[in-house]
């Protein structure tokens, strides 16, 4: 199995407040990996750092098996934020004009985009059921809908590994639903690995097949399909009285 990312022996501090100590994992190729714990134990900054937006003061990560600091095929990287609960509803673009946008670091900014780049928009709209609302304005969807078009336009570009930051934030219940059986499916179907952030323990140890659970400045990794002591991890950083609740979505 190829691995796709190393994270190895990493250390973070934000001036002098020491947010990851020495930790290390491995993602390989197909695996979904769900990133949990608890407010302010770095699940948003590993992400950062595994990006090269934050530089850690030790420690080494490996995307494709080339160190970060040399890495630049970015085009394999795709990455979902918390974008449903803070978009700008009076921003006038299509959704068909929000998903070929992602399309011009290949084909260049001021060239126009042909009939096959537009097949391809049409064709990731419809894998995540958009497809019906090319032509709306992004503004006018619901949180829900408009998260599925931004996996539409990150999927446009072919990533190989998909990076979601909490990405269910600001949308319902009956959304979010129908946003982990999606991204499942293209884990499943599509062969793209997942990390995702998620405060939906339950789901994640369902979904996922790996669980990173963060908390004391240290990572955990378990297999949720095995690993009977996810619970215990769990319970020692939420604190005693925590109860894994398992539902189906």
């Amino acid at each position: 199995m190829n691995k796709i990312l190393e994270v190895s022996h990493l250390t973070f501090a934000y001036e002098k407040n020491l947010i990851l100590d020495d930790i290390s994992f491995e993602i390989n190729e197909g695996d979904f990996a769900g990133i949990v714990g608890p407010n302010g134990s770095g699940k948003s900054t590993l992400i950062k750092i595994i990006l090269g937006l934050l530089k850690p003061i030790k420690g080494s990560i490996k995307l494709f098996e080339k160190d970060i600091r040399h890495f630049d095929d970015w085009a394999k990287i795709g990455y979902i934020s918390q974008k449903a609960a803070s978009f700008n509803s009076s921003f006038p673009a299509t959704v068909e004009e929000i998903v070929a946008a992602n399309l011009y670091p290949k084909i260049g900014l001021f060239k126009r985009i042909k009939k096959e780049h537009m097949e391809k928009v049409y064709e990731m709209l419809k894998i995540v059921g958009m497809e019906d609302y090319r032509k709306q304005l992004i503004g006018n969807l619901s949180g829900g809908q408009q998260q599925r078009v931004f996996i539409a336009r990150t999927l446009v570009s072919s990533p190989k590994i998909l990076f979601l930051d909490e990405p269910t934030v600001g949308i319902d219940m009956k959304s979010q639903e129908n946003f982990y059986e999606l991204i499942y499916k293209l884990n499943k179907t599509m062969n793209i690995t997942v990390i995702m952030i998620s405060h939906d323990i339950g789901v994640m140890t369902q979904k996922a097949n790996k669980v990173l659970c963060m908390g004391n400045k240290k990572l955990i990794v378990h297999d949720s399909s095995s690993d009977t002591k996810i619970t215990e991890t769990l319970a020692k950083i939420y604190g005693d009285k925590m109860h894994l609740l398992l539902h189906h979505h």
